[in-house]
C-alpha cells in the first residue's frame, strides 16, 4: 500500500491512486511509463515483491533503473516520511475491513488463519499491529527483500534490457 501505483489512467482503488508514492514519483514524472505498480504475495514460509512496469521497449532499461531507485530508496531510514506512512496504513486497514465484508473472502481469510497461526485471531488484532509499524520497520523490512535474490521477468522486444545479472548488481552497490 505504501509504494501502491497504478497505470497512467488509474485514480482510484486499494494502493493505488494519486498519492501513492509509485504514482507521484514515478507515473507523475515519466509520461514513458503507462503502468507502475508494487504487488506482493505473502505465503507461510516464502513470499514475493516487487514491481512490475509496463513501457515502450525503447524506454524500458531507463524503467528497470526507476525501478531499482524505488525499492532501494524504501530501504533507506528516513525515505519514507509519516504522511506517506499514515496514509498507508490507513489504506491497508479500509482494505482487510472492505474484503471482510465479503462473505467468501471473509471465509477464505478463516482458513488461511487457521492454517497459519492454528485459530482465527480477531480483526482488532491485525489493526494493532498495523498502527504499530515505524517508517523503520518499513526500511528493516525493504532491506531485508532487496538483500534478497533477484527475480526478473521481461516480456517483449527486450534486447536493449540489462541482464539480470546487471540489474541483481544495482541492488547490491545501492
Amino acid at each position: 500500500m505504501l509504494m501502491g501505483g497504478g497505470g497512467s489512467f488509474s485514480a482510484g482503488g486499494p494502493g493505488k491512486g494519486m498519492y501513492s508514492r509509485l504514482y507521484l514519483r514515478v507515473l507523475n514524472a515519466y509520461p514513458q511509463i503507462h503502468a507502475f505498480s508494487a504487488f506482493s504475495s505473502i505465503y507461510n514460509n516464502t513470499g514475493l515483491f516487487g514491481i512490475q512496469a509496463a513501457t515502450t521497449s525503447d524506454f524500458a532499461p531507463r524503467a528497470i533503473e526507476v525501478a531499482v531507485k524505488e525499492l532501494t530508496a524504501v530501504a533507506n531510514p528516513g525515505e519514507v516520511d509519516q504522511v506517506q506512512l499514515d496514509r498507508a496504513k490507513q489504506s491497508t486497514k479500509s482494505a482487510i475491513l472492505m474484503n471482510l465484508e465479503s462473505r467468501m473472502v471473509a471465509s477464505e481469510d478463516i482458513g488461511r488463519q487457521l492454517l497459519t497461526y492454528g485459530e482465527r485471531k480477531p480483526v482488532e488484532h491485525f489493526l494493532k499491529i498495523i498502527d504499530a509499524i515505524s517508517a523503520n520497520d518499513i526500511a528493516s523490512v525493504a532491506q531485508k527483500l532487496i538483500s534478497s535474490p533477484l527475480t526478473m521477468a521481461s516480456y517483449g522486444d527486450v534486447l536493449s534490457l540489462p541482464t539480470y545479472d546487471v540489474v541483481s548488481s544495482r541492488f547490491r552497490s545501492n
